[in-house]
């Protein structure tokens, strides 16, 4: 299940400024993507998480999204980065909020415009065209895609948290 919409995008561009850093797949990831023929250097872009300071937006567009326990993620996409059709695990974050995984939502908001070679894929949906504050609200199971083949990185927020009510 998944739910587009969009938020006013209160922010300006200083999270292009964050120290980005590449988290590491899990080898099974890997070894998948790879026995199917994927041959890029990277399945994943880069974040800046939750263990920095966030913008206090990040907090209101939680609340606009009616989430709670929220994690947050500034995702950097460089060109060629290719993440095939996957399904969150969210153990970390189950396991940092004592939640169980059937109760988790995450959120991407677009924190720009589309650009050419930007691509976001849900449930077989293809996201594009997008306005800068559009967002895909989708629930834990949901399995879903991106890549950039563009020119220039791909910038969103990842909001993990879970549903009040």
């Amino acid at each position: 299940m998944w739910i587009k919409g969009s938020v006013n995008p209160v922010w300006d561009n200083s999270f292009k400024e964050f120290v980005y850093v590449r988290q590491p797949l899990t080898q099974d990831e890997e070894t998948e993507w790879r026995t199917a023929g994927y041959t890029n250097t990277y399945f994943t872009g880069m974040m800046y998480d939750s263990t920095n300071p966030m913008p206090g937006w990040c907090h209101e567009i939680a609340k606009t999204l009616e989430l709670t326990n929220c994690g947050f993620v500034f995702y950097k996409m460089p060109t060629g980065v290719v993440m095939p059709t996957h399904i969150d695990h969210f153990s970390r974050y189950c396991k940092v909020f004592n939640v169980e995984r059937d109760s988790v939502w995450r959120a991407i908001i677009f924190l720009e415009d589309w650009k050419p070679g930007h691509y976001f894929e849900i449930d077989s949906k293809a996201i594009i065209d997008y306005s800068k504050g559009d967002y895909v609200l989708w629930s834990n199971d949901s399995p879903h895609a991106a890549s950039n083949i563009g020119l220039e990185d791909r910038y969103t927020l990842q909001i993990t948290g879970t549903k009040n009510g």
